[in-house]
């Protein structure tokens, strides 16, 4: 056996032992290597050190920033800048039963650039809101249309087609 054979085989017994340590998979016992063709290389399992390249993540579309109701494919966006910094500001309407404080409800403004914003998955139809900002109900201004609420006041309407 030449010097290049014998360190070839022992490079494979290396790799084969050194698989099976750490919880690779079986293999058979390395054959001979004859100095005419050299054996293959091992496939060892991927352990904790090695690295996969993290998964690249679809570009999400960026959510609308225009203020009252978007419709998006993700559902309808709800976009409101209130003239204060509100401790709470949710949305009530026809689609929650205008419930004025359902956590599901809460608009949210985490990137503190002012502008709250929820998204709400709405079947086809008219829907009526408001926002109820600290405890206070307030008609979004950039609402497309409007309705009397009952009250002496105006609701913000839209419609989901």
């Amino acid at each position: 056996m030449t010097s290049h054979s014998k360190l070839l085989a022992s490079l494979m017994s290396i790799t084969v032992l050194g698989s099976a340590a750490c919880g690779g998979a079986q293999s058979q016992p390395a054959a001979p290597a004859s100095p005419a063709a050299p054996a293959p290389p091992t496939e060892t399992a991927a352990g904790p050190d090695s690295a996969a390249p993290p998964a690249a993540k679809p570009a999400q579309p960026a959510q609308p920033t225009t203020p009252g109701p978007n419709l998006t494919p993700d559902g309808v966006v709800f976009n409101y800048k209130p003239a204060g910094k509100p401790s709470k500001l949710f949305l009530a309407g026809n689609f929650n039963d205008w419930n004025p404080a359902n956590d599901k409800y809460l608009l949210k403004d985490d990137d503190g650039d002012g502008m709250w914003s929820i998204t709400v998955k709405l079947p086809p139809g008219t829907y009526q809101y408001k926002f109820v900002i600290d405890g206070q109900w307030t008609k979004d201004p950039s609402s497309p249309g409007d309705a009397p609420d009952g009250f002496g006041g105006r609701n913000g309407k839209f419609d989901v087609k």
